[in-house]
């Protein structure tokens, strides 16, 4: 089949119920019409029943040297496993869809990743720490931290909520590549092991230069954080969010860290949550 497609999640098994949400969503709202496959750790495996996910595929991922956070396991995008598909479309648990999936493959470059740029970020942001953090570098620390002010600066970075690519672009030592990053960047530096966008910024390095805009159709930048300035006190207050995201042509709209779906305080989108729970155990 030309374009076989699909969608693919990444959870543990603590997470695994919000995938619920996201498949109602995507299959009902966004009328997904490949399949869907979510990456676990190994060590998930048995913990669940995976006869009550709808035919949703599982592929569970070799423990990862140093045992990080289930995040670092988006690297498994990439192994042979996903060269069965002509397309892999990634997307984070935390997102909800207002508009059919129209991801235009025809028009897609079979050897480049789409993403979204990171709020107009350079590389080396993606690697920015807490000055309590900084105090506490080594002298290697502080000097790799040094160079990547100096040399990435200029280098555009995205993030890893959306991503689309082309199998071309498992290349064979592509998997290969991203965990000798992550030894050196995780393992042996720790330089993303306390830093802001983790797993994010490996992916990032393995891709300079190989990444264009997925679109603004897809929303990965929750403007209530900016506007509330990430003062803690104000992210936790209920609010109702009142944004037009279907009249707006947005796809999905990636509503993270504060504000995820499952959150309380996010009034309009729990609700919403909720019913794509009870959605999902009707189907």
């Amino acid at each position: 089949m030309k374009n076989s497609k699909v969608f693919v999640a990444l959870a543990d098994k603590n997470f695994l119920k919000h995938f619920k949400s996201l498949y109602y969503s995507a299959l009902t709202i966004g009328k997904w019409d490949g399949d869907f496959v979510v990456i676990m750790p190994e060590s998930d495996k048995g913990e669940f029943d995976e006869s009550e996910y709808k035919g949703v595929k599982f592929f569970y991922g070799e423990t990862l040297e140093g045992e990080p956070r289930p995040h670092y396991y988006k690297y498994y995008l990439f192994d042979e496993y996903f060269k069965q598909w002509d397309w892999i479309f990634y997307c984070d648990l935390d997102v909800l869809f207002f508009n059919e999936i129209d991801l235009d493959l025809d028009n897609k470059k079979v050897n480049i990743m789409y993403a979204n740029d990171c709020n107009y970020s350079p590389l080396c942001y993606q690697f920015e720490y807490r000055d309590e953090m900084r105090e506490k570098f080594n002298k290697k620390q502080r000097e790799r931290y040094e160079w990547m002010r100096e040399e990435w600066m200029s280098v555009p970075s995205f993030q890893t909520c959306f991503m689309l690519f082309h199998k071309d672009m498992i290349t064979e030592d592509r998997f290969d590549n991203l965990l000798k990053l992550h030894k050196e960047w995780y393992i042996d530096l720790k330089l993303t092991l306390h830093g802001l966008t983790e797993e994010q910024s490996i992916i990032n390095v393995e891709f300079i230069g190989d990444w264009e805009e997925l679109g603004n159709q897809w929303q990965n930048v929750y403007e209530r954080a900016n506007e509330l300035e990430w003062e803690f006190d104000e992210l936790i207050k209920p609010f109702y969010d009142d944004e037009d995201y279907t009249g707006n042509g947005v796809i999905g709209q990636h509503f993270y860290q504060f504000f995820q779906p499952w959150s309380l305080h996010n009034v309009r989108f729990y609700n919403v949550y909720r019913e794509n729970l009870k959605g999902f155990e009707e189907l």
